[in-house]
């Protein structure tokens, strides 16, 4: 006789929402947002959760598709949880990957980019492990423990209050084809930005960086985000620097020395919070994965098989694929947990955990484990864990609107194989298209510098350690702090800012601004800045990411964004006048 949660993973409580409209307008945004989300990632050093994005855009292509028939939430519900898979797909990829090509050009390296025809199999079967390990868990994060899975809290209720598109729609299109235009000609005409020359002679190097992206992911982030981001690239940029020029280092290592302070501080954050939040919930966090025993279950040791074997298949030694595979078991159910509770999902570092682990194991062996094989490691589980937490949000939104969950599984599982397929070949479209910007301020690509130098190592690394005890101990005094003031800083951020300077932090900090003003003066108007925020985030994104594709194939990047600049005008012009036209 099958279980309980045979019974409800088999035929679903809910409502149904699963059609091929729905699968049709979630593969195509999952593939959008694969990459833009790649694009932005890379510029901006983070990646806000694109569900609230994916419902508004999601809700107007199915209402456009359906003017003669009364709107069906769950079909919108569904669409919109497969799209977003693509956007956390990208993220995993371009967090882990590209530190290949750093290590390239800082330390001279010869480490073989991986071929995208092999990889593609290796990360389909990483984000469908991502949802399937998801499945058992919604039983315990959710209908025991009511975890709130804030994003996917947000998107339900627009659900529920009908905020899925219409007028909306146009607005975020109009938004977004006006910050591409920007962009294109940023990129043509002042692309590594603006200088200060009197206060690069003081030893504070500050490269002004018009990027509506960066203000539009502050506002998205928040005040205290933006705030932390902010004082880090300050304290780092503004003091540090100028005192350690004054000292015995050159410019290029003072820079180092920073940035290696930022990176310890960025992963001292994510051990840290790993630490004091996942420990004390060992039983309640892993007991639901060991007793997840449902029909969809069976496909587990297929995909174990398949995960060794595509793994191997890539040079991975054999053993560590089957330690890696336990790392995806074990850090998937860590990612929804600390997903449900925090929103925040550090995916990268739970790759660089399971990846430090194998080769820690490996070198006690004596056994030798290739550099790209670590890479892989990494970007695997990072997928994984990328994938099981938006999985989370998904989960959620559908029990708060009313979804059948089996519906959610089915669209995430396709999603999820779709865009694994496709995100090498996106990440090969970057590292053709952007083989100069990467690692500049203008796409500096942090957490794959900071995968890199954990794998080979850092030129600071007592600096590196006094970042990491730093952040550790501060997560810790957050247990501790009374309620009004934990939480105040966040160290993560501060990290980052640390690591990516005052060009980036200023922008992003004008956003967080914007949205304090809004949360003060305007509460109401939150999610309107929020989807406009959306729509310019994804505007630039997929301008900058398909120019950049374009040079990849041989075209002049003048001549491609030329193109589409003509492009952006012409849907400029058409959503502006739809805009006006439709009614909700």
């Amino acid at each position: 006789m099958d279980s309980e949660q045979d019974r409800l993973t088999s035929t679903g409580d809910g409502q149904a929402g699963f059609t091929w409209r729905a699968v049709l307008i979630a593969v195509v945004m999952a593939v959008f947002l694969l990459t833009s989300s790649s694009y932005i990632a890379l510029k901006l050093g983070a990646l806000p959760w694109p569900i609230i994005f994916s419902v508004i855009i999601a809700g107007g292509l199915i209402k456009i598709t359906n003017r003669s028939r009364p709107v069906n939430i769950h079909e919108i519900n569904v669409a919109q949880a497969g799209a977003s898979i693509g956007g956390l797909i990208a993220a995993g990829v371009v967090f882990t990957l590209p530190g290949i090509l750093f290590l390239s050009k800082s330390q001279d390296l010869s480490i073989p980019w991986p071929n995208p025809f092999l990889l593609a199999p290796a990360l389909a079967v990483a984000a469908t492990l991502g949802v399937l390990l998801s499945v058992p868990l919604k039983y315990t994060f959710i209908d025991e423990e009511e975890l709130p899975f804030p994003a996917g809290m947000a998107g339900a209720e627009l659900l529920k209050l009908g905020k899925t598109g219409g007028r909306q729609l146009f607005l975020i299109i109009l938004v977004g084809s006006l910050a591409g235009v920007f962009a294109l000609l940023r990129d043509l005409y002042f692309p590594a930005g603006f200088t200060i020359p009197a206060l690069s002679a003081a030893g504070i190097f500050l490269i002004l960086l018009p990027m509506p992206l960066a203000v539009s992911g502050g506002y998205i982030l928040g005040g205290r985000a933006g705030f932390s981001w902010l004082a880090g690239a300050v304290v780092g940029w503004g003091v540090i620097m100028p005192l350690l020029l004054n000292g015995p280092l050159e410019v290029a290592s003072a820079r180092s020395w920073v940035q290696n302070l930022g990176m310890g501080m960025v992963l001292g954050s994510g051990i840290g919070f790993f630490t004091i939040y996942v420990i004390p919930r060992l039983g309640k966090i892993f007991i639901p994965m060991l007793r997840g025993r449902t029909r969809l279950f069976r496909l587990f040791p297929v995909l174990m098989l398949g995960g060794a074997a595509v793994l191997w298949w890539q040079k991975v030694p054999l053993p560590a694929s089957i330690l890696t595979l336990l790392g995806v078991w074990l850090m998937v159910t860590v990612a929804a947990r600390m997903t449900g509770e925090t929103n925040i999902n550090p995916l990268e570092q739970f790759g660089i955990f399971v990846g430090l682990v194998i080769a820690f194991v490996y070198s006690q062996l004596s056994l030798e484990l290739t550099m790209l094989a670590s890479f892989l490691i990494v970007a695997f589980v990072s997928v994984a864990s990328a994938v099981s937490g938006d999985a989370g949000h998904d989960y959620k939104s559908a029990v708060i609107v009313g979804t059948r969950f089996f519906d959610i599984v089915k669209i995430d599982l396709i999603t999820a194989a779709v865009a694994g397929l496709l995100a090498p070949f996106v990440l090969e479209a970057i590292r053709r298209g952007f083989a100069e910007q990467l690692f500049t301020p203008a796409m500096p690509a942090p957490q794959a510098q900071l995968v890199a130098s954990s794998i080979f190592g850092f030129e600071f690394p007592r600096v590196f350690l006094t970042g990491f005890l730093i952040a550790f101990l501060g997560e810790v005094l957050n247990t501790i702090l009374p309620a009004r003031w934990k939480d105040r800083f966040l160290w993560m951020p501060f990290g980052i800012g640390l690591f990516l300077g005052l060009g980036l932090a200023l922008p992003l900090a004008l956003g967080a601004v914007l949205r304090v003003l809004v949360d003060r003066k305007a509460p109401d108007r939150y999610h309107s800045g929020l989807l406009l925020a959306a729509g310019i985030m994804g505007g630039e994104g997929i301008s900058g990411f398909t120019a950049g594709a374009l040079t990849a194939v041989g075209w002049s990047y003048r001549f491609g964004a030329s193109i589409l600049i003509g492009l952006f005008v012409i849907i400029m012009f058409v959503s502006w006048r739809l805009y006006r036209k439709y009614q909700e």
